[in-house]
C-alpha cells in the first residue's frame, strides 16, 4: 500500500485523533461544560474535603494537570494517582466525603474498574470520565462524563480543566476566567492545526525514522503530555525505545549518560514559570543529543501558558502518525500484547 493511502487509512484509526479534536471538543464543551461546571459548583456546596484523580496510562495522565490547577487556585486538596496504586495506598481520606474521577477509554480497563469498586466500598462519590455511558464503569459509578469520541486524552482533560477551574473560580481565584475563555476558544486553533501541522510533521518524521532511542521531556503543565508521548505513543506505538524524563530532573543525573550515549531527544517547552529552565535543558541537549525536537509554545501565540497542552497535542501526534507509518507500522490501532487478553484479567475487562 502507497504511503499516502496508509495515510489516507490512518485519518481513521482510534489511535490518530487529531481529525476530530477541534469539532469534538467544540461539541464536548457545549454538551457537557455546564454540567461539568455545575458538578464544580455541587462539590463546592456539599464540602468536598478531598479529590482524587485516577487512571492507567495515558488516562491517567490526562487527569495530571486537574491537581495542578486545582493545587495553583484553589484550597481544595487533591492527588492524582495510577490505579492501583491508590488501591495500595487505600487514603485515609477516601471516604464518603471524597470525590473521585476516574478516566477509561473503554471503560473497562481492568486497573481503574478496580479502583472505582475501591473508592465504592469506601463510600466515595465517583465519576467516571469514559467514551460510552454504558461501559461497566459508566453503570458502576456514581455518576459518568461520557464524552463519545475517541479523542480520548483531550476531552478527559478539558473535563478535569474545566472542572478545577470553575472550583477555583466559584472561590474567587483571579485570572481562572481567562484560561476558561481560552479553554472555549481552542476548538477553531485544533482545526487549524490538523490541516496546518501534516507537512512538518512528515518532514520531522523523516529526519528521525531511523532513531531507535528517544528521551521525552517536559515539565510544568506539559507534563502530562510528556509522558504520553514519551511511553505510551512514542513506545507504543512506534515501537523505539525511550523513556520520559521531567525536564527540571533531566539534569539531575540522566544527563550523565551524555557520556557515553547520544540519544535523540524530544523537549516540550512551556511558556509557564518553567520555561527558564527547560530552556537550559534544551540548551544542554542542543549541545549533546544526537538529534533534538523541540516543541514550542511560542510558535501558538495567544494560546494561554496553562493551556500548552492542548496547542502541542496535534504537532506531536502527526509526527508519531508518520514517525509509525516510515517504520512500516501499517496499522496504527494493532497491539503486540496490549489488548489480546495477555495482561489484563477480568470479567469484562478489555484493555489493556
Amino acid at each position: 500500500m502507497e504511503l499516502d493511502q496508509l495515510v489516507e487509512k490512518a485519518r481513521q484509526s482510534t489511535l490518530f485523533t487529531a481529525p476530530v479534536l477541534g469539532p469534538h471538543l467544540e461539541r464536548f464543551l457545549r454538551e457537557q461544560g455546564g454540567a461539568i461546571r455545575a458538578m464544580a459548583k455541587r462539590a463546592l456546596d456539599e464540602r468536598v474535603e478531598h479529590i482524587f484523580w485516577v487512571g492507567a496510562g495515558n488516562s491517567w495522565v490526562n487527569l495530571h494537570t486537574g491537581k495542578y490547577l486545582l493545587d495553583r487556585f484553589s484550597d481544595l486538596p487533591s492527588d492524582c494517582t495510577t490505579s492501583y496504586d491508590f488501591i495500595w495506598r487505600s487514603p485515609r481520606r477516601l471516604n464518603e466525603k471524597a470525590w473521585v474521577f476516574l478516566a477509561s477509554f473503554s471503560g473497562a480497563t481492568e486497573d481503574t474498574l478496580a479502583a472505582l469498586r475501591h473508592a465504592n466500598a469506601h463510600r466515595a462519590h465517583t465519576i467516571a470520565i469514559v467514551n460510552q455511558a454504558e461501559s461497566v464503569m459508566g453503570r458502576e459509578a456514581s455518576e459518568v462524563l461520557a464524552y463519545n469520541s475517541k479523542a480520548l486524552y483531550i476531552l478527559p482533560l478539558a473535563a478535569a480543566y474545566l472542572f478545577s477551574l470553575e472550583v477555583a473560580r466559584l472561590q474567587g481565584a483571579g485570572g481562572v476566567e481567562e484560561i476558561i475563555a481560552g479553554l472555549y476558544a481552542l476548538p477553531e486553533l485544533l482545526a487549524k492545526q490538523y490541516v496546518e501541522e501534516e507537512a512538518p510533521a512528515r518532514k520531522l518524521a523523516e529526519e528521525f525514522k531511523n532513531e531507535r532511542l528517544i528521551y521525552t521531556l517536559g515539565s510544568g503543565p506539559l507534563y502530562g503530555l510528556a509522558y504520553k508521548f514519551g511511553l505510551t505513543v512514542f513506545m507504543e506505538n512506534m515501537r523505539v525505545n525511550g523513556s520520559f524524563i521531567e525536564a527540571t530532573e533531566f539534569r539531575h543525573g540522566p544527563a550523565e549518560v551524555f557520556d557515553r550515549e547520544k540519544p535523540s531527544m524530544v523537549i516540550l517547552l512551556g511558556t509557564d514559570e518553567s520555561r527558564p529552565v527547560v530552556e537550559r535543558v534544551v540548551q544542554l541537549c542542543r549541545a549533546n543529543a544526537h538529534k533534538l525536537l523541540v516543541y514550542d509554545l511560542q510558535n501558538y501565540p495567544g494560546v494561554h501558558p496553562l493551556l500548552a497542552p492542548f496547542a502541542l497535542m496535534i504537532p506531536l501526534q502527526w509526527f508519531a502518525v508518520w514517525s509509525a507509518l516510515l517504520r512500516g507500522i501499517t496499522d496504527l490501532d494493532e497491539r503486540v500484547l496490549m489488548g489480546r487478553g495477555i495482561m489484563g484479567q477480568g470479567k469484562g475487562v478489555t484493555w489493556p
